[in-house]
């Protein structure tokens, strides 16, 4: 399903550019009050980021609106509390205003329907035509009552958890949605706190879960057993080790599967997507536990869990999903769970449970127009060719950038070698394809 303006989370772009001015915030509220009324729902959820866009937004969003919804106003949240939020409460959506790991000038409006998932196609079909038959509107005043209980009852049912007295960790707020959260759920030990408080002007620059250098730095400096990265909207979580090199959500999933075999759980399956390292899926066989690979996307892996009936799911890039606890991916929930596997295991042996990863590199490639992969006639050619050479040995993922008109080559291989001479065939092909920019 061909969609204009929702990429793989939400619609997103410059703050107070097209399609997300003031003005066209309040079309999107009028649209999406269309469009939940029509699915019957009654309530809308709504929380955002420290972004200095976000609160405008969506006090002109609920200008759109109309009064045609009831409001639940969480205010400054990780996204992850407003799936929570549209789970429990009846006849409920919910929107959050955030452009997670994105700089502080991007913003972004992501929804939920009443499961705590994210929008379907359908739904997201229907607010864009909504939204485009919608006639020009002035965003206006707005009351953003807040309603306080939910958040902390958000909260409460993660944690906390107490670290032991000796136990030290650095942690990595982004500036973002988790940093007034995060103090209430770890307690004890010692932490070196970053990226607090929560600043728009400063949400994922040069800290958080995609700029790991000044945690790095910071554990080793401190000689801490760990350090722990959010993302701006904190659905992510990302951990570097004590001598600050990554663990990635992929470890994070094999950390939290062997942890559960250990304690005696079953694990019928974990869930992954397309970029998830074969390393991976190869350690998950070594225990005979099933893996499946979704399309890159959390609501992907979250349907797919969904339909088998499984609990456990995770990106590399940090979204981790635990279905039991919540029905999104969920920074602080991650965090508290990896935690509590790592100080179960011997000091001395914290670290020797990772799986060895396949070299894996990505490259993304700026283009001009986002021609369909299966049109490029030299890059489809030169796939082929690496996949019947190589067979298994090596693994190719070519897609678009959700968001972006970004063509994104992604190979991992058995070797270092292999790797970098298909990335270079590939890389070559389809500049040979596709007018770059």
């Amino acid at each position: 399903m061909a969609l204009n303006y929702f990429g793989t989370d939400g619609v997103r772009g410059k703050a107070f550019e097209s399609p997300l001015t003031l003005d066209e915030a309040a079309r999107w509220g009028a649209a999406w009050a269309q469009v939940a009324r029509a699915r019957g729902i009654q309530e809308l959820v709504i929380g955002w980021d420290p972004r200095l866009s976000s609160e405008p937004l969506a006090e002109a969003f609920v200008s759109g609106l109309g009064g045609r919804l009831r409001l639940c106003i969480l205010g400054l949240v990780p996204t992850p509390a407003v799936a929570y939020a549209a789970l429990l409460r009846p006849g409920a959506w919910g929107l959050m205003i955030s452009a997670s790991h994105n700089p502080p000038e991007d913003n972004g409006i992501k929804g939920f329907d009443g499961l705590g998932e994210k929008l379907p196609e359908e739904d997201e079909a229907a607010l864009e035509a909504a939204f485009e038959a919608t006639g020009p509107l002035k965003a206006g005043p707005a009351a953003l009552d807040l309603e306080t209980a939910l958040p902390h009852a958000y909260i409460q049912q993660l944690g906390p958890l107490e670290l032991p007295r000796d136990f030290s960790m650095v942690v990595d707020c982004a500036h973002g949605a988790t940093a007034p959260w995060a103090p209430q759920v770890f307690h004890g030990g010692t932490i070196h706190w970053m990226g607090v408080p929560a600043d728009g002007a400063r949400i994922n620059v040069g800290v958080g879960s995609t700029h790991l250098d000044g945690l790095a730095a910071q554990v080793r400096e401190r000689g801490a057993a760990l350090g722990i990265a959010f993302d701006g909207d904190g659905d992510r979580c990302l951990m570097v080790d004590s001598r600050g090199e990554l663990v990635d959500g992929d470890q994070l999933l094999w950390l939290l599967a062997q942890d559960l075999r250990a304690r005696g759980e079953t694990i019928p399956g974990v869930v992954g997507t397309l970029m998830s390292n074969a390393g991976l899926e190869e350690a998950l066989a070594g225990l005979r536990i099933p893996f499946v690979r979704t399309q890159v996307g959390d609501k992907f892996m979250l349907r797919e869990l969904g339909k088998l009936e499984w609990d456990l799911a995770a990106e590399a890039s940090g979204h981790v999903i635990q279905k039991h606890v919540g029905p999104s991916g969920d920074g602080l929930a991650t965090a508290l769970a990896s935690l509590r596997a790592l100080l179960r295991r011997p000091a001395a042996e914290r670290w020797s449970w990772r799986f060895r990863a396949w070299p894996l590199r990505l490259v993304n490639l700026v283009a001009r127009d986002r021609r369909p992969v299966e049109d490029c006639p030299r890059l489809t050619s030169a796939m082929a060719t690496l996949q019947a050479d190589h067979g298994d040995d090596v693994r190719i993922v070519v897609r678009w950038s959700g968001t972006e008109p970004k063509l994104r080559l992604m190979v991992e291989a058995r070797s270092e070698g292999l790797m970098e001479d298909a990335l270079r065939t590939l890389e070559l092909a389809a500049r040979a394809d596709l007018a770059l920019a």
